[in-house]
Order: C-alpha cells, then structure tokens, then sequence
C-alpha cells in the first residue's frame, strides 16, 4: 500500500505573520501615542495606521493600556518592585530597599526630564484614570497590591493594625517621591544622583515602618 505524504500545513491566521503585524502595531501605536494623549488614541487608529485589523491588537497585546505600556518599554510597576522587596525584606531593611528598587528600576528609562515631568509616565497615570470606576480601581490597586505586602513584613513586629498603618503612611512617603521624581519632575528631585536620593530617603521611610512614635507607650 503506497502511502501519499501530507503536503505540510501551511500556518494561517495571527501565528503566520505574528512578527511583521506585532511590529507593524507596535510602530504604529508609537507614533500616535507620542503625537497625542493617550485618550485621544484609538485602537482602529492604531490598527488603520497599522494596516492590520483591529482585533488583532486585543490578540497581541490585549488592551490599550496594555499596548501602551508595552510601547514606551516601561519597567516594572510599583507592585512587582514592591512584592519582590518585600519578599526578601526583614521589617528593619525595608525602608532602603524599596527605595533603592525604585531608583534602580527607573532611573535612566525615563530619559531626559523636561519641564512637564515625563510625558512617559504621565500617560500611564492618564491611562489609568481614563477607565470606568477609576478611583476605586485605584483605591484597590493601592489596597491589595501594594500596602498588604508591606503589611505582611511588618507584622513580624507589629499588630494587624499597626502595621497596615505604619504601612500605609510609609507608601504615601514612597509613592509621593516617586511621583514626584519621575511623573510630574520637580526640578531639584528629578536632578539628585539616585544613590544620594536613597541615602537620604532611605533612613526616613524606615523611621515610619519601624521607628518610635512619639508619645506611643510601645
């Protein structure tokens, strides 16, 4: 019996062309993000741009937001840099090494600071609370992804309630200077050497985690 080889599949649809159409998007979606607000830019003008159809952005790169962040090459967001501090933190180390995480993670990705902060990171903010139920989006993101872990160090030395509040007032102070450094670019904290910015932060948030308060019998 002679058997007739099977002409090999030819591979169709996404997977084929996944390379040509992701960079197509990727170029594509650059260029408009850098020539408009992020809310000002739409996935079928992106895909128009593009040449490619629009579900194709949702099947790489899943929402605009997603894209986006994928396009300006961001590191890694404020809760991954602080689940892997806390991951290997003791509560008397903490203070440092998240700040030192901070810097080390987006110093120098941001470039050349100008007189409007980051225009990088300002679209991220922008791309945030363009989305329905923003704020208790936000209200939760803080919650859950970045204060718990911190929490989670702390009451190794402290109460549930203390340590949320001692981890709660300790991430105001982290994310304010990292608002401020990186977003909005205030001039003498945008310029500081990152080392100096930890020497001089680093005590300071520790003091909050785990040093006395004043007037508290503990």
């Amino acid at each position: 019996m002679t058997t007739t080889a099977r002409p090999a599949r030819t591979r169709r649809g996404p997977r084929s062309e996944s390379g040509e159409a992701r960079a197509a998007i990727l170029a594509a979606a650059r260029s408009l993000f850098l020539e408009s607000d992020f809310s000002a830019v739409s996935l079928r003008q992106i895909a128009r741009e593009a040449g490619v159809d629009t579900s194709l952005i949702s099947y790489y790169f899943g929402t605009k937001q997603d894209l986006y962040n994928e396009v300006m090459a961001l590191p890694s967001g404020p809760h991954l840099i602080i689940e892997r501090v806390c991951a290997r933190c003791t509560p008397d180390d903490l203070g440092e090494a998240l700040i030192r995480a901070f810097v080390s993670a987006w110093d120098g990705h941001v470039g050349e600071f100008t007189e409007r902060g980051s225009a990088t990171l300002q679209g991220v903010i922008q791309a945030m609370l363009v989305q329905p139920n923003a704020f208790e989006q936000v209200r939760g993101f803080y919650q859950h992804l970045l204060i718990d872990p911190v929490v989670e160090v702390l009451r190794q030395r402290y109460d549930a309630e203390e340590a949320r509040l001692r981890a709660t007032i300790g991430l105001s102070r982290l994310l304010g200077l990292f608002t401020t450094r990186y977003v909005v670019g205030l001039d003498a904290l945008a310029r500081i050497d990152g080392e100096k910015l930890v020497a001089r932060e680093g005590p300071g948030l520790q003091q909050v985690l785990t040093g006395p308060v004043e007037g508290d019998p503990r």
